[in-house]
């Protein structure tokens, strides 16, 4: 009897272990056709196909601002560890890994121990009248053994179906972070832009201040109009109202910033670090497949692969379910001879269930199966399509923005010529003050327009950083 059930376990636990469900395979896009490289490149003189790998990307010079920020990467690191959306996608990895255990064991053989005992009284010629009846006991402990036998692989689909929802939701949990991490790189870059703009706008005020003064006494002179005294006081006041503009938007990217590492939204103040010159390129020749390794990416691809799962496990619901059940024990009428070898039973049995009349419900549901998958299909090519779009976005921006700075960056350098000649003059004695100042007001004009152009280099970095599927963290 012992033997029996060994041999019943073992036999069970080697099928079990012979078809272990492992993850499932990745699902290539069906209809969509891959290019080799993007069709944005921002350095064609790269041409180097031998380097196009993962790790020369990764560690390419045009990431360095970032990566090699102290500042940026403390600020991430508290991220990581506080922010709230992260905690959340954190548990439903854990709410997943606790779903996947729970389906698991539903392949194995499930052994349950029974003991029960009975004392009954039973009248011989009647039911009703117990009161004369004979008094007797009854004392069982068994081990009981009930196997679903997979033969078909339906248990198996339901366990790879529950790890593509985990590994699915640890894919969410790393773009999460991810995507964490670049709103906060944007945002403390917003803040150093900010900071670098209320700089040059206070300078800018204080020059206009020096160039109302001398309107005003030319004004009081009489050697100028008041209307033009009023206009340019009028730019004073906009110069202020500017000023307040950003000090609210640097408070309000403050308060943001503490939220995503976690912390009660108030404005702190960070340690200016101004903008760089994006003096490397964005390497030309990134192979575009580089893109299917985004984890949002994997996460939709493991839904689709569950969806996959889902119908075979739908289909399979048609076949006939086998179980295997056996009970071994003791039985006796008093306690004490519970465990006498003489009292000991057993049985074994095969249970066959076979669908015949479901009112067409399996096959209905096969159909809401296919729907599901055929929009699950969709929905994966409809994000990688979008995937493409971010990248070509970037690098197109990457470009034009490019040509952006450098003709700005030659009209900043001519302004800060035209300054500096007539500075110059005025202190040499052959120049206007006026002309000295508006020339001054002109090239921080130009700076701001420089340090805005800077601004959206590094947050078009970011964007196109976070598409091509690399992290801060």
């Amino acid at each position: 009897m012992y033997r029996l059930f060994t041999i019943l376990l073992t036999w069970s636990a080697g099928i079990v272990l012979s078809s272990c469900a492992t993850s499932v395979k990745q699902t290539a896009p069906k209809t969509l056709e891959i290019p080799e490289n993007w069709q944005s490149e921002s350095s064609p003189e790269y041409t180097d196909k031998n380097k196009r790998d993962t790790e020369f990307f990764t560690d390419a010079s045009w990431l360095d601002y970032f990566e090699n920020n102290a500042q940026l990467q403390v600020l991430i690191e508290q991220a990581i560890l506080s922010n709230k959306d992260l905690v959340i996608a954190s548990s439903r990895v854990a709410k997943a890994q606790a779903e996947l255990r729970t389906i698991q064991p539903n392949r194995l053989p499930t052994v349950a121990i029974n003991a029960q005992g009975e004392r009954q009284k039973i009248n011989k010629a009647s039911q009703v009248a117990l009161s004369s009846g004979a008094l007797s006991n009854e004392y069982i402990a068994s081990l009981g053994l009930r196997w679903e036998i997979d033969l078909w692989g339906s248990l198996k689909n339901q366990v790879q179906f529950s790890r593509t929802q985990l590994e699915s939701s640890q894919a969410n949990l790393k773009y999460a972070q991810m995507s964490i991490a670049s709103q906060i790189a944007k945002t403390w870059l917003g803040i150093m832009h900010i900071q670098g703009q209320i700089g040059l706008l206070e300078e800018h005020q204080r020059l206009q201040s020096l160039y109302l003064k001398s309107i005003e006494e030319r004004y009081r002179r009489g050697l100028i109009f008041a209307e033009l005294y009023l206009f340019e006081k009028n730019k004073l006041h906009a110069i202020f109202e500017s000023l307040n503009e950003l000090y609210n938007e640097k408070d309000q990217l403050g308060r943001s910033l503490a939220l995503l590492i976690g912390e009660y939204p108030k404005s702190e103040t960070l340690e200016y670090i101004p903008l760089p010159d994006l003096l490397d390129s964005i390497p030309a020749g990134i192979p575009s497949d580089l893109l299917l390794n985004r984890p949002d990416l994997i996460a939709i691809e493991r839904q689709l692969s569950g969806s996959r799962v889902v119908l075979k496990s739908a289909k399979k619901q048609r076949l006939p379910q086998i179980s295997l059940t056996g009970v071994m024990g003791n039985a006796s009428p008093e306690l004490s001879n519970l465990i006498n070898a003489n009292n000991a039973f057993w049985n074994v049995g095969v249970n066959l269930a076979q669908p015949l009349i479901n009112y067409g419900r399996i096959n209905a549901n096969i159909r809401a199966t296919k729907a599901q998958l055929s929009e699950a299909e969709a929905t994966y090519e409809k994000v990688i399509l979008n995937a493409f779009m971010e990248v070509e976005n970037a690098l197109s921006n990457e470009s034009y923005l490019q040509n952006i700075h450098k003709s700005n960056t030659h009209i900043f350098t001519q302004t800060k010529d035209i300054a500096s000649i007539n500075q110059t003059k005025y202190i040499e004695g052959s120049g206007e003050f006026l002309n000295y100042i508006d020339a001054e007001i002109s090239a921080l004009q130009s700076e701001r327009q420089n340090l805005q152009i800077k601004y959206n280099q590094l947050q078009n970095r970011i964007n196109l950083y976070l598409a091509l599927g690399y992290s801060f963290i």
